[in-house]
């Protein structure tokens, strides 16, 4: 009898949290919710499952950040590339760098640290975006369901760990502070204020931030006009919003590089980047049927949400609108679609007639929906258990794509004490760096427009194209050595070097032979460095993660092995 009765407290216990926390109330029935809250949850970390892939990115701005600690200031100049760059070299992600750096090698976490802040950001994320919901109006069940309908646009961003993550979780924040403001709540913007500095040292995303508070004042002042038609009203209401306009602007300045800040940042957003697929429009997109299908079917039931919700409940309007046009102008622009989109949509709906029919019907058929979750879950589960959604990845063979890293041909590098210059692909150079700076110079990393000339990035292009005379920037550059990733097009036109016959080798000056070998990149060589050839075709080389986040590659191992230089050094061809 008592085991009974302490069974039943601890699951009222139970239901009380979750009814607490899920802000329920008593009109919804918390076993459902909580079953297709934990059914979201979970088929949301088995779609990020298959991006545990470490991104390029987190490479060179943890590079920049180490050198910054040791220099005792951030560079205000390139350190790492031998080709054309430009000055200053404004790095606007440093702060996401200096970030993944105490996350992973300055914390000794490791991989652990970095999958941990990613799990961190991912949950932060979804309860801001609940809670946001839940104070427009959103049904719990709707919420939930609707959630889905955006996935396949959501994952931009996910990658482990890049800058936009942090951008989706400042703008869910955000988003959740004008949902304050419409309360009556006026110490919010303080808060936003300093976010705003942290954000724009962290990614340039936090100009969605400048252009939703701008929205959000505009329908602030529209909707006190419309209450009560009288301008001391309007600047009663939105006073607090008025005088923040002036502190953010300022606040453009509170960063390493000042004033120089500004023109970077103008000539980096209406700058074109045809050649990376995620700035491509979304029929580009992977799997893109079903993508363009449910993107299609998300904004038809936002202009159903418009056609059925009274006027004064549409804030957000013209914003979600914005941002529909921008996810399907590029990809990595639907995340931030997927995130308005989420915060705002399934409010709308939960007041229509059909929405509301939705609901009902669902409810009405509890049993089913329970144990359809319950499915879902175990087999969410499985997906992600079974792809260790726990560790990150740094293969040296493609997995979920056709990028993998050079992981084999960093270490041979390394074991023969390789100092010039390589030059490597868009996606290796700034792992590149991470391992072997100041050692060895790049030609290109993912940094592109921070860092490099524009003509950089269309001459690497043509190179692993094969197109156009690809053969010149081997001769037009200071290369030692030549990093190429097999199963490009340039890949096969560079086997003649296989054999000393010139008959079918490219009209260049320079000569080159196969130093380095495995099943996934090749290193072509100078004579000059007398590099011994090497082949680990067939064999298999071990994950690089644990070795790319240890300890060695803290700054301070760093700072007993180099000499001090100028944080202005701008020479590519030093050797320290």
């Amino acid at each position: 009898m008592r085991l009974e009765k302490a069974s039943t407290t601890c699951r009222e216990r139970c239901a009380q949290f979750v009814a607490h926390n899920l802000h329920l109330g008593n009109t919804h029935d918390i076993a459902l919710a909580a079953w297709l809250m934990l059914a979201l949850a979970s088929s949301f970390l088995a779609l990020t499952t298959r991006l545990n892939e470490i991104t390029h990115d987190s490479f060179h701005e943890m590079s920049l950040f180490r050198e910054a600690l040791i220099a005792g200031a951030l560079p205000q100049n390139d350190l790492f590339a031998y080709t054309p760059t430009v000055a200053p070299s404004v790095h606007h992600e440093w702060g996401t760098g200096a970030i993944l750096y105490f996350a992973t090698v300055g914390s000794g976490l490791g991989w652990i640290g970095l999958i941990a802040l990613k799990l961190l950001l991912m949950v932060s994320l979804w309860c801001l975006l609940y809670r946001v919901a839940r104070l427009r109006g959103a049904h719990p069940i709707l919420f939930t369901c609707l959630s889905l309908l955006v996935f396949p646009v959501l994952w931009v961003g996910f990658s482990t760990v890049r800058a936009q993550l942090f951008t989706l979780v400042f703008l869910a924040a955000q988003l959740y502070m004008q949902e304050l403001d419409w309360r009556g709540r006026r110490a919010w913007i303080l808060v936003w204020l300093v976010m705003l500095v942290g954000w724009l040292n962290m990614h340039a995303g936090f100009v969605v931030g400048l252009g939703l508070i701008a929205f959000h004042t505009l329908e602030r002042m529209v909707a006190a006009w419309m209450q009560k038609g009288r301008l001391s009203a309007v600047l009663h209401d939105t006073w607090h919003l008025i005088l923040a306009a002036p502190v953010a602007f300022a606040a453009l300045w509170v960063n390493p590089y000042g004033s120089r800040y500004i023109p970077y940042l103008v000539h980096a957003i209406g700058m074109s980047r045809p050649l990376i697929r995620e700035w491509q429009p979304i029929w580009y997109t992977y799997a893109p049927v079903i993508t363009i299908v449910l993107l299609a079917a998300s904004i038809g039931m936002f202009v159903y949400c418009q056609r059925h919700t009274r006027l004064r409940r549409l804030r957000g309007t013209a914003f979600l609108a914005l941002c529909i046009y921008m996810a399907v102008k590029h990809i990595r622009h639907g995340s931030l679609f997927a995130i308005v989109w989420i915060a705002y949509v399934p409010a709308w709906f939960s007041r229509t007639a059909v929405g509301k029919s939705w609901i009902h019907w669902i409810e009405a058929r509890r049993t089913q929906a329970i144990r359809l979750c319950q499915i879902v879950v175990v087999t969410t589960l499985a997906f992600a258990v079974g792809n260790q959604f726990w560790h990150p990845t740094l293969s040296s063979t493609p997995k979920h794509s056709s990028v993998c890293y050079p992981v084999g041909a960093v270490e041979y590098l390394r074991s023969q004490g390789f100092e010039g210059n390589l030059q490597t692909p868009f996606h290796a150079g700034s792992y590149v760096s991470w391992e072997l700076y100041p050692a060895v110079h790049v030609s290109l990393d993912g940094r592109y427009e921070v860092a490099y000339q524009e003509h950089v990035m269309g001459e690497h292009h043509r190179f692993v194209k094969g197109e156009a005379d690809w053969w010149e920037i081997l001769d037009k550059y200071s290369t030692d050595a030549v990093l190429v990733q097999k199963g490009t097009p340039v890949a096969e036109l560079l086997e003649p070097f296989r054999t000393t016959s010139t008959v079918a080798q490219p009209p260049i000056q320079s000569s080159w032979y196969f130093a380095y070998e495995d099943d996934s990149y090749f290193i072509l060589a100078k004579p000059a460095t007398r590099l011994p050839p090497m082949s680990r075709i067939g064999e298999a080389i071990a994950d690089g993660v644990r070795e790319a986040l240890s300890p060695r590659h803290t700054h301070w191992n760093r700072k007993q092995t180099r000499p001090f230089y100028s944080v202005n050094m701008c020479s590519k061809r030093l050797r320290l």
